[in-house]
């Protein structure tokens, strides 16, 4: 019986990553003694592209990796995300408040409503809050090439959203955060309090070419002096390393500033 089972449900879970122009599946066994499996397909265009384009190349990529059945968690690269950070209105406590204010914010930032943004929000009645939107059509998406595959979709996370939940723990004082992937950095401003607590969230493009260490001061100073909070002394990313972004002990340049990398799940 317990055999007939499992290969109705099968063990195991997805780890979908999804890019600009790229989607990759990591097929993860319950089995210690299985092999992970890695499959990637390109994505069309995002612009204008429907939903069941989209999740075409997403659900084969999973059919591809032997994930039917199964648990899909999904995260997305910070380019693909709209980062916010909401004040909560005075003497609104009530959910529908704070829905309209992220509503407001997000039309005074990006020029245009949340309909066809799906929002989610560390949501708070007493303190600034941070906010994310990702595009309908791409949530969709998902939703359709996992259902295609008969799996669940247990979770949909921006990668800065997964990695301020690992590390918001050890920032601090002077402290940033932020996640570098193949076309964007994204910054994490966080303001000094007893409690850490994001006053920004920034995403800048990348260069063609690997940026330097100096470019990146520049932007953690261009960062500090928009929002008017203090230049980090550590800044943790999370992504693959760089040589180029090694603080140079021989540099008075780098001094003051410690680069921590953590490695992307």
């Amino acid at each position: 019986m317990r055999d007939r089972l499992m290969r109705i449900w099968p063990r195991g879970h997805c780890r979908v990553r999804l890019s600009r122009d790229a989607v990759s599946v990591l097929r993860v066994s319950g089995s210690r003694k299985a092999t992970p499996v890695l499959v990637e397909r390109p994505l069309p265009a995002l612009a204008g592209a429907a939903s069941d384009t989209l999740a075409a190349p997403i659900a084969a990529a999973l059919d591809a990796a032997g994930g039917a059945r199964v648990p899909v968690y999904v995260t997305i690269d910070d380019d693909l995300v709209r980062y916010f950070v909401v004040t909560p209105p005075a003497n609104g406590g009530r959910m529908q408040d704070l829905r309209a204010a992220a509503g407001v914010r997000f039309q005074v930032l990006y020029g245009e409503p949340l309909a066809d943004w799906h929002l989610a929000a560390d949501w708070q009645c007493a303190a600034p809050f941070l906010a994310c939107a990702v595009s309908r059509r791409l949530h969709a998406a998902l939703q359709v090439a996992v259902d295609t595959q008969r799996g669940c979709l247990a979770s949909v996370m921006p990668n800065f959203v997964a990695a301020w939940n690992r590390s918001r723990r050890r920032l601090g004082s002077h402290t940033w955060l932020a996640t570098l992937g193949e076309s964007a950095l994204t910054l994490g401003l966080v303001a000094e309090a007893k409690k850490p607590r994001l006053a920004a969230v920034r995403t800048l493009p990348l260069p063609k070419t690997i940026p330097s260490m100096t470019w990146l001061r520049d932007q953690l100073s261009r960062a500090a002096l928009l929002d008017n909070v203090a230049a980090p002394s550590v800044l943790h990313i999370h992504g693959r390393p760089l040589d180029e972004w090694q603080p140079d002990p021989a540099s008075s340049a780098d001094v003051g500033l410690s680069v921590q990398w953590h490695p992307q799940r």
